[in-house]
């Protein structure tokens, strides 16, 4: 342990003393924070982390909650620890990740944000980051998925007395309110004293049910009318709770058969029409309609418990020195 120190030490002294006078305040600023086995972090290392997690610069961060920004820095360090004690064990295990898994991930995440590439790169260029930064941020957590899937996942089974018996014991979490999935056209009062507009919104709802009642299409009626959200879509609102809706509606709309639509109901700043597309009633869900759901909620359970000690155990056997 003295010769490692020795090392180390002399390490450090390379670093900070062999440079030209003209990139010494550089060194400075940017110095060692912590020392990982055999790998540094440095403060910009540090700082860059912090300002991605809270989007604030470490100076603003401390002026603005100087005891929650000694928390913070602390947090975020641990977390860099643990990527340096992650990757060792990545290179040990020979895990590597190629330039087209990360390419297929990253296509994965645009598609469940409904991003596009200009869009993704927008908002790295909000963030401060760059694709490459994003390229490597994405092969990291990779690398770190598949070494938990061969330290700890393939080490884990959940059987199905486990799932079943968690689903009895919790069966409330597993009972949905009755929805309805509505579209309405939406008509704005502009100013609530005046008599003539409320006059005239009142006439343009009533001729709307009129043409509704001849045939014509509630969407396109929506498209065309509607001053409400959704209205490019045909007004469509999407599922909400029976239970959200106010009183008046609620009654409305619980008379109504999918198709149907109410007349003209009176809504905050406006007059409304609202068609009840479909329903779903509420009750207990069946255990084969939430195993999969409950399976993955005790996997996850026991993946993040046996990560949590199986990193300890690492850290433990890790040479660690944090340097404020």
């Amino acid at each position: 342990m003295r010769a490692l120190n020795v090392a180390l030490s002399l390490k450090l002294y390379l670093i900070l003393f062999s440079v030209t006078p003209g990139l010494l305040w550089a060194e400075i600023t940017n110095r060692i924070v912590a020392i990982v086995n055999s790998d540094i972090i440095t403060l910009h290392e540090l700082n860059t982390s912090i300002k991605r997690l809270t989007r604030l610069s470490v100076k603003g961060l401390q002026q603005k909650d100087e005891t929650n920004f000694y928390e913070v820095r602390r947090t975020v360090l641990d977390s860099l620890i643990n990527e340096k004690i992650a990757k060792k064990q990545i290179t040990r295990l020979g895990i590597k990740v190629g330039k087209k898994e990360v390419e297929e991930a990253i296509e994965k995440i645009k598609r469940e944000n409904n991003l596009t590439q200009e869009q993704l790169l927008h908002s790295l260029k909000m963030e401060g980051a760059t694709l490459e930064e994003y390229e490597e941020k994405i092969k990291g957590e990779i690398e770190r998925f598949h070494l938990v899937n061969y330290e700890i996942k393939s080490k884990i089974v959940i059987t199905e007395e486990n799932v079943r018996e968690y689903y009895e014991k919790h069966a409330k979490e597993y009972t949905e309110a009755d929805k309805v999935r509505l579209a309405r056209v939406f008509l704005k009062i502009r100013n609530p004293d005046d008599k003539e507009e409320i006059a005239q919104v009142k006439d343009l709802g009533q001729e709307i049910l009129g043409r509704l009642k001849e045939g014509r299409d509630f969407f396109e009626m929506a498209r065309i009318y509607s001053q409400g959200p959704g209205a490019p879509e045909g007004g469509d609102l999407g599922w909400i709770q029976l239970s959200q809706l106010e009183p008046g509606l609620r009654k409305k709309i619980a008379k109504l058969s999918p198709g149907e639509h109410t007349d003209l109901h009176p809504a905050p700043s406006g007059f409304q029409i609202v068609k009840l597309i479909e329903e779903k009633k509420g009750g207990t869900n069946r255990f084969e309609e939430v195993r999969d759901a409950i399976y993955s909620k005790l996997f996850k359970e026991k993946v993040e418990k046996r990560y949590a000690t199986w990193l300890k155990k690492l850290r433990d056997q890790s040479f660690i020195k944090v340097i404020f």
